[in-house]
């Protein structure tokens, strides 16, 4: 036996005598909490410390269950299932819905069980399941005049309906909201707020049930509302939509007017929907130049937003016809490829748009379409014939690209050095710094609300749910607020939007998991971007050299290297 050993067994069990007293201690002391501070110490402790968090939830539980109190189980319940994944979340929401669906009149139980339940249930894309537990949640509601949980329930039937339902279906919805909206418009700003993004979306689908008129006179309320406030940005969203509405109406220059006056205070979707427009409204004015500069416009902020609508793939239709009157025949081949993708996409996630949106060529003759180009491009390659000048400027170009290849790896090796003298990327020191330095920034929402939202993004952060496919409503709905407000915190605290916070987010993960994962290291780079969250290879590669300035593969070769040599 070694001679160490008694000491060292010693030595353990001390230890984990001293942990089990320390263990005891902290139980104990939790007795003197009431129930009220023991729900104040888990919020406040949600991100910031999860251990001692759960040490007070499981406390909130057991006490609870001592004292037989239904209602304080339920709440119990409630905070499990916040906490806990998806999976583990919905079965404590039917334990809340089991114990409390014979209370008659509560404001909360059992309607925050369905509700969370149908959360649950749409991440797991159960979307009939989802809107039958909305539906009985709402029903409860309706009875015990709870606003603000039953605004929430409703928006998420909307918000639910607009992936698989038909329009007329989400209209219904829309026309309810802003009816139950219309008489607490005036008891404080949330409500008026609440009640201007509900005119939006009913300007909206309006347009969508082809009711223009009728979408017409909404916007023109909304404008109503907003033309005495300090609420600009939703008084250009009225404007933008009323110039969507003049367009379908056949106004087409004043359609312009209204789109070109919103245009500079409208977000970078906001900003592609009203370029698409603006080219809609010129090609009917036959003003094809213009037309084509906001098509284009179109495509540009939807490279780097990547936030796709069905509009889009007309956009594309009217770029490939303009590149067709002008016989270039690369720029078509460019663009159909990019149509062919944003099929792809928009087939995958819009359910009744690819019924009734008007093709002018489905996908299957866009594809024979753009392999017809490009063979015929390869024939005319082919049957160049080369002179001695042609092939000495070839040899010319090769060096020029052997240079610039040269200064380029120079310029990856530096960009990888950097990456790896730090102990975090520098994005995520920019993060840091942007979020402190722009904390006294006004972005219009209450300041309570503000640090609500950032602690919750800390949360969200740590939980590392990013890697999972996430869209500004959806993380909005978990952290318990609305798109807008989580958008303009993003933009004030972050300086940048949604969709390059979520990416960043990724990259950081992907860099860290590569430095201390050798099995990591091992994974193709779809494998990499999968566990990332990100859709397909090609934008995990974007964002990745977006953020880094070189390629996922090369960091990950140059640091094989690293590790090899050491």
């Amino acid at each position: 036996m070694n001679p160490k050993s008694p000491f060292i067994l010693f030595l353990f069990c001390c230890f984990s005598l001293n942990t089990f007293l320390n263990a005891q201690t902290e139980n104990d002391s939790l007795a003197k909490y009431s129930y009220e501070e023991l729900d104040k110490i888990i919020f406040k402790n949600q991100s910031s410390n999860i251990q001692r968090r759960d040490l007070f939830i499981d406390e909130f539980l057991s006490r609870a269950n001592n004292d037989k109190d239904t209602l304080k189980i339920a709440e119990a319940y409630f905070l499990k299932a916040v906490y806990s994944s998806d999976s583990i979340a919905i079965r404590y929401s039917d334990s809340i819905i089991n114990i409390t669906k014979n209370i008659k009149g509560h404001k909360k139980f059992p309607a925050i069980g369905y509700y969370f339940k149908g959360y649950c249930l749409y991440i797991f894309g159960e979307n009939q399941k989802s809107l039958d537990n909305l539906l009985i949640a709402l029903k409860y509601l309706k009875q015990t005049k709870n606003i603000r949980l039953e605004l929430d329930v409703r928006n998420a039937i909307v918000s639910l309906n607009s992936n698989w339902k038909d329009s007329e279906n989400i209209l219904k919805y829309q026309i309810e909201i802003v009816d139950f909206l219309y008489s607490l418009k005036d008891k404080n700003i949330h409500y008026r707020n609440r009640y201007l993004n509900a005119l939006k979306n009913l300007s909206s689908a309006y347009i969508n049930t082809n009711d223009h008129i009728k979408s017409l006179l909404n916007s023109k309320k909304g404008i109503k509302e907003t033309i005495n406030t300090l609420d600009t940005l939703s008084y250009y969203d009225f404007i933008s939509m009323t110039g969507q509405a003049q367009y379908f109406l056949k106004n087409y220059q004043a359609a312009i007017d209204s789109l070109q006056k919103a245009l500079p205070y409208r977000n970078d979707h906001g900003k592609a929907m009203s370029n698409y427009y603006l080219g809609k409204s010129y090609g009917k004015l036959n003003q094809p130049e213009k037309a084509h500069f906001h098509f284009l416009k179109t495509d540009s902020i939807y490279q780097v937003t990547k936030d796709i609508f069905p509009e889009m793939r007309d956009a594309y239709e009217h770029i490939i016809e303009y590149y067709k009157s002008k016989n270039d025949v690369q720029n078509q081949i460019k663009y159909y490829d990019r149509l062919i993708e944003t099929d792809k996409i928009i087939d995958s996630t819009y359910t009744y748009v690819t019924e009734t949106i008007n093709k002018k060529f489905d996908t299957p003759q866009a594809i024979a379409e753009r392999n017809r180009l490009v063979e015929e491009a390869k024939a005319k390659e082919s049957s160049w014939k080369y002179s001695f000048a042609a092939i000495s400027a070839i040899l010319l170009v090769i060096l020029g690209v052997l240079v610039a290849a040269f200064r380029r790896q120079k310029y990856y090796k530096r960009r990888f050095e950097n990456i790896m003298s730090i102990e975090r990327n520098r994005n995520t020191l920019n993060q840091t710094k942007e979020k402190e330095t722009s904390k006294k920034k006004d972005i219009d929402v209450p300041e309570e609300i503000v640090e609500t939202i950032l602690q919750q993004l800390e949360a969200f952060e740590a939980s590392q749910k990013f890697t999972k496919q996430i869209s500004l409503t959806e993380l909005a709905k978990k952290l318990g607020t609305n798109p807008k407000y989580l958008s303009k915190v993003i933009n004030g605290h972050y300086q940048k939007n949604f969709s390059s916070y979520i990416n960043d987010l990724r990259i950081e993960y992907v860099i860290s998991k590569l430095k201390e994962d050798s099995k990591f290291r091992n994974y193709t780079i779809k494998a990499i971007a999968q566990e990332a969250g990100f859709g397909n290879t090609e934008s995990f590669s974007k964002a990745f050299h977006k953020t880094t300035g070189i390629k996922p593969s090369y960091f990950i070769n140059q640091l094989q290297k690293r590790l090899e040599s050491s």
